[in-house]
Order: C-alpha cells, then structure tokens, then sequence
C-alpha cells in the first residue's frame, strides 16, 4: 500500500518539486489549494496524478472544522506545510493577513493532527527570516531568532509553536528553516526570476532596462529542488529534529545580474539600473547556512550550484519568451 502524503501549498515553486519528488518515491500525494476555482499554478502539469483539495473561505463551517475533516478523513503519513505568505513586503503591507497565513495556519494544522491523526509526520516550512539583521555570518539551528520583520515574527512563532506541539504532545513534528531557494517557477516578484526574467525579454527586445534595488545585498540561494529532498530526509528520520537548509555560499544581486547577462551574452551594466527607492529597509546583512548538521545526520547536500541555477532560470525563460513571441499579440 502506498504511503499518503499531503502538501499543503501545492499550487507554489516548492509544493510543485516536492509532488515530483513524492511520486516518484512512491507515495500517493494529495494538495490543498485556496480554492477550486484558483487553479494548481506551479503544480498544473501535475493535474490528474494528484489528488486535489480546496478549502475556500467561503465554504459554509468554521475553518479550523475543515481543516480537521480533511487530515481526519485522509489519515496523512506524512504533512508538509509549506503554504505561506512568503513575500516579505506583504508582511507590512497587510499584517494581520500575514499573521494569519504564516502562524494561524500552522496552529489550525497543528490541532488537526493532534485530535485527529496524531501519527502523522508533520514538516513545517521555516524561513531564515526568523534569524533578523544580527545573525551575520553562518547560521545554524542554535542561532537565536530575532526577526525584524512581520513575515519574520510569524515564521518563529510558527517554528516556535510547532516546537511545543512536539514536546507536549509527543507529535512528530519539525521545522525546516529554508534559506533562499530558487527555479524557474518562482514567482516574478522575487528578485531572482525578476532577472532571469528581465535578460530574457531584453535578449529578445521585449524590455530595454532591468531597475533593481541594493546591488550589494547578498543571499544564500540554492534550487528549491534539493531543498524539497532535504525536506523529505528530515521526516524519514527516526527523531523529529529542525534542521537549516541552505547551500553554505552567498552571493550578491550583482552576481545574480551579471551571470544571468552572461548567459544571454550581454553586459548587465548596460541594462541594470540601481534605484535606491527600491532597497529593501532594514535588509539582512549577508548570512549564509551552516549546513553541517543535515549534512552531517541526513546525507542531504545541494546539487545544483550557483551558475547553473542561473543558467536553468533564464533559459526557462528564454524558452518561455520564445513561446511569446510565436503567439501574435503575445509579446508585449
């Protein structure tokens, strides 16, 4: 019989490459969506190989009640929560509805499982977020959370939630604290596919300039690929345990800029332009991953390494403006 698994989020960049990963593992998987009518997005190719469940806000009972129909009737061997609010000026543009997406949602699943299915194994998306502005340098596990930000706050509140359903209730229950994780189904508001988005288009005449904010901030980014697997290795584990899940390296927007550019064979400084009001206030300072914990206790390490992860979001998007342009009255 086949193990049952159920992501919630799946329409997104992460719940699309951790359904992939599922199948092919075996399992038969099941996504949570908004709505019926809000579509499969990231997960489309998917439809008809997954199991699909909406819980839209305007269904008649209480949330919280559906939420525990749902993990009641299906019994999940495994929950992966990764559905969030994840775009961190969503979190100060509409904070309450972010407090909700990120924390809320986590403390309804929570109970659900706890009542209903209390077997289930249960990952919950952490964020580096949670770490703040003073956590320069390589942060672990132990490092302490001090979020600035809102999406930051609720993300430890949500780890921090998930850390007490585990030792009052004995639940399986852990929290993956994912640093930047990049593909070619990110959204287009996230800096990196806006650029391997923008040298696209400029490589085929569709846009003349790429504004961008601090050139000089520095992230950690891998491909959510590897990450979802390093998800799933941490609920195959005997302890339910957090682990950080990054590649150890930062790079700067700068580095993103020029090596997309360079893919396409043209200079970035002459498409690039710096906007100071588009700078992130109070940005993070350059913090990388200690990955030594789940390397050391899963065997998980990133496969994909920066270049290429470049390389595989502008040609998708290459491709992806090819497509456009076949199509009259596309390619604006």
């Amino acid at each position: 019989m086949k193990p049952n698994a159920l992501i919630t989020g799946i329409s997104g960049q992460d719940g699309s490459y951790l359904a992939e990963l599922l199948m092919e593992r075996g399992y038969e998987v099941h996504g949570v969506t908004r709505s019926a009518s809000s579509g499969l997005g990231c997960s489309q190719h998917l439809r008809g190989r997954i199991q699909v469940h909406a819980l839209d806000a305007a269904t008649n009972g209480p949330v919280d009640c559906r939420w525990a129909e749902l993990i009641g009737s299906l019994q999940p061997a495994e929950l992966y929560h990764l559905a969030a609010d994840s775009f961190v000026p969503n979190g100060w543009e509409r904070p309450l509805q972010n407090l909700d997406a990120n924390t809320g949602l986590t403390i309804r699943i929570l109970e659900a499982i706890r009542l209903h299915s209390p077997h289930t194994r249960l990952l919950n998306a952490c964020s580096r977020e949670i770490f703040g502005p003073n956590a320069a340098g390589l942060a672990s596990e132990q490092t302490p959370m001090q979020p600035t930000t809102p999406y930051g706050i609720n993300k430890a509140a949500a780890r921090w939630m998930v850390n007490t359903y585990r030792d009052r209730y004995q639940l399986f229950a852990a929290s993956a604290i994912l640093f930047n994780h990049e593909s070619p189904r990110r959204g287009v508001q996230f800096v990196t596919r806006k650029i391997s988005h923008a040298a696209a288009r400029i490589r085929n005449g569709l846009l003349a300039q790429l504004e961008l904010g601090n050139l000089q901030a520095k992230r950690d980014w891998g491909f959510a690929g590897d990450y979802v697997d390093g998800m799933w290795r941490m609920l195959q584990s005997d302890v339910p345990e957090d682990f950080v899940i990054g590649t150890g390296q930062t790079h700067s927007i700068e580095d993103f800029a020029h090596r997309a550019f360079e893919h396409v064979g043209m200079d970035w400084r002459k498409y690039v332009r710096s906007v100071p009001a588009l700078s992130r206030t109070g940005d993070a300072p350059s913090m990388a991953a200690d990955n030594s914990r789940i390397r050391e206790r899963l065997g998980w390490q990133p496969r994909v390494q920066f270049t290429e992860l470049v390389s595989m979001m502008v040609d998708a998007d290459l491709q992806q403006c090819q497509q456009d342009l076949s199509r009259p009255g596309q390619a604006a």
